[in-house]
């Protein structure tokens, strides 16, 4: 695309002037680390920080999917049972991740507060608060990732340094603090910032939308240049130029058209939006913001593709090749900080439900149903709870056709028929 292109040709040199040299030191290895997982100077000439993909509207979409998605999904703690499960309800640890894990932020805030941490910083820190007297958790509250600073000591063990908004800083163990880490990372403590990694797309999203604001903005003009017949001096220049940059402004503003005076002329010098391509630019940059965050295009709202052939299918896509990453993260670090070795042995563990992000709609719901409650796999109790509906006394026996039985079983089931029963 020559809007791209161009736009890439212009922008090497500044990347290369940009760079501080003063920086790649061996005894200053941060310039080191921004040239290797990226950040710094982009050759769209922007730049990029933390919040900026929340600036750009498909990021902000693709990452609040994600995290609303998450938000919404039930988190609850298990223990295993002698006839298969059962959800700790009675464990002070199971309200806190269930309902409100603090006294500011309800369970699907915090869930999306992670996520959101994740997406933008590749990170996400909380720490948990405990009684002194029983070490009992009482609280878990999320941190932004600027104000956590984890460090390895001499012995392997980690401890992570808190900073608080007056300046100081204090120690906590690993145990305290319950650590998500996103993806990438290798060797270090900490993953990758998509930001950081994928800067020159991000800034050139954020470029074509610079574009199109200053070129709307000036009234749908393109950029150009004066000519006279006359020869002026350099002051004159500058009184024709400031004069007619202030009329195109007013006339702008009024509606009106400018005119020239005299001989000169004005000519044209930027692409026009056709020939640049802009608007296939901008298209390329929503699927660019779908593959950097693995979200399906139909989900970004770009429907020129879009198949709806099959909620359920399309949900579970997305579960599989986006959310499943998120869940089994998080998953992870609950179990590993909010459970002892011996919960974990004994079969205690935390686990999304996502039964509801796979419904389908109620066609499929139902044949689902009916293929479980025949094959004896469900009783009509289950079904009505995944239903949200009030169970029925008597309705959790599990039931089979008439025609099922053991193979082993047939032949004597057959003879008892012959026999009348006998």
């Amino acid at each position: 695309m020559n809007l791209i292109r161009r736009s890439l040709l212009r922008g090497a040199e500044w990347v290369l002037k940009g760079a501080d040299a003063t920086d790649l030191t061996l005894t200053n290895p941060n310039g080191w680390k921004t040239v290797s997982i990226g950040g710094g100077p982009t050759w769209a000439r922007v730049n990029v920080g933390d919040s900026t993909a929340l600036q750009i509207t498909t990021a902000w979409s693709a990452i609040r999917l994600i995290a609303e998605t998450v938000g919404t999904l039930p988190l609850h703690l298990y223990r295993t049972t002698s006839k298969g499960r059962e959800r700790a309800k009675d464990d002070p640890r199971y309200t806190l991740v269930h309902d409100q894990p603090c006294d500011y932020l309800t369970a699907p805030e915090w869930k999306e507060s992670m996520v959101v941490s994740i997406a933008t910083m590749g990170q996400a820190y909380n720490p948990v608060t405990r009684f002194e007297s029983t070490g009992r958790i009482i609280s878990i509250q999320p941190v932004h990732k600027s104000r956590v600073q984890p460090e390895i000591q001499r012995d392997g063990s980690i401890i992570y340094w808190l900073s608080d908004r007056h300046g100081g800083r204090v120690a906590k163990r690993r145990e305290d603090v319950m650590p998500v880490r996103g993806f990438g990372g290798v060797g270090e403590l900490e993953g990758y910032a998509p930001h950081r990694l994928h800067n020159n797309s991000l800034a050139l999203s954020v470029a074509l939308e610079k574009y199109a604001a200053e070129f709307f903005g000036s009234g749908g003009r393109p950029q150009g240049i004066l000519t006279t017949k006359t020869e002026f001096g350099e002051k004159s220049r500058d009184q024709i130029r400031a004069g007619f940059a202030k009329y195109l402004n007013d006339s702008r503003e009024k509606g009106e058209l400018p005119v020239l005076d005299g001989e000169t002329t004005y000519t044209p010098v930027s692409t026009p939006n056709n020939e640049a391509q802009f608007i296939e630019a901008r298209k390329l940059q929503i699927a660019e913001m779908a593959r950097i965050y693995r979200v399906p295009l139909h989900m970004l709202m770009e429907m020129d593709k879009a198949s709806y052939a099959n909620t359920e299918q399309a949900n579970k896509h997305f579960l599989d090749y986006t959310l499943l990453a998120y869940l089994v993260r998080i998953e992870s670090a609950l179990n590993s900080c909010l459970l002892t070795a011996g919960e974990r042995a004994s079969g205690m563990y935390f686990e999304f439900d996502v039964n509801g992000l796979l419904r389908g709609d109620s066609s499929q719901r139902a044949d689902y149903y009916l293929k479980m409650r025949q094959a004896g796999a469900m009783s009509q109790n289950e079904i009505r709870q995944r239903e949200n509906m009030d169970t029925r006394e008597g309705a959790d026996d599990l039931h089979v056709p008439l025609n099922m039985a053991p193979s082993d079983l047939l032949g004597e089931i057959l003879t008892r028929n012959k026999t009348g029963g006998q």
